[in-house]
């Protein structure tokens, strides 16, 4: 007896090129904003989005909300932010989203965004909270916190809030390892050296260079030191 012969339906196979390229796009979003956080929590922010968002796509409700958001992202690419208009006219789009369809992943992927472009803009405050608006929209589980702290603390730091941002980092240095825990310790050893406690802030590169990572470069974390 022959092998019974498998018949796939045209639209099954659309259907899969259709998720198929939703998970390509997320997943070359992902490798292009690496940087939306900056540091080693990058890869958190693109594995998050895309195991999050790729099963998001499976319900019907979500997919407008994330084809809309697919182009948003590919015009985020060609962006010239330095066209103030350009800029505004895209903020103003992306918000759009975000608010138009609170609640899904499409909405924290535009608030995420948001956050990247207005940090690089040097639009601190705004960033931040555009971080606190985004964290109410993905899953609360560990890795989103991790993410969303990062961001706020970047924010924060870059704000001159340098009491907050201390304390936030070394609570994170407290619940990560690796990479990033060597971040948050560096982060924690420049501003304790800005504020003059050079004691203080010895200990904490000396904590930052016995944990392994490859940011920041032990040459960096050396002579930052030195210049102690």
């Amino acid at each position: 007896m022959g092998a019974k012969k498998i018949k796939v339906r045209k639209k099954d196979t659309e259907k899969a090129d259709e998720i198929l390229s939703f998970s390509q796009q997320m997943l070359e979003w992902g490798r292009r904003h690496a940087s939306l956080l900056m540091g080693a929590v990058g890869g958190l922010v693109a594995v998050l989005l895309v195991s999050w968002a790729v099963g998001a796509y499976l319900d019907v409700k979500e997919r407008r909300a994330q084809r809309e958001l697919a182009a948003l992202w590919r015009d985020t690419e060609a962006l010239d932010a330095k066209d103030e208009a350009a800029l505004k006219d895209h903020l103003n789009r992306l918000q759009s989203v975000a608010e138009k369809h609170d609640g899904t992943a499409a909405a924290a992927g535009a608030a995420l965004t948001m956050t990247r472009l207005l940090f690089e803009n040097g639009r601190y405050e705004e960033a931040l909270q555009w971080y606190d608006r985004a964290s109410k929209g993905f899953p609360k589980d560990a890795a989103a916190k991790v993410i969303m702290t990062y961001g706020r603390l970047m924010c924060l730091e870059s704000m001159g809030r340098v009491e907050e941002a201390l304390a936030g980092w070394a609570t994170l240095a407290e619940v990560v390892e690796g990479g990033l825990k060597r971040e948050a310790l560096w982060h924690q050893a420049r501003m304790t050296a800005a504020k003059g406690d050079r004691e203080r802030a010895q200990k904490l590169y000396e904590a930052a260079l016995q944990v392994k990572g490859l940011y920041p470069e032990d040459a960096l974390l050396r002579a930052e030191k030195s210049r102690l």
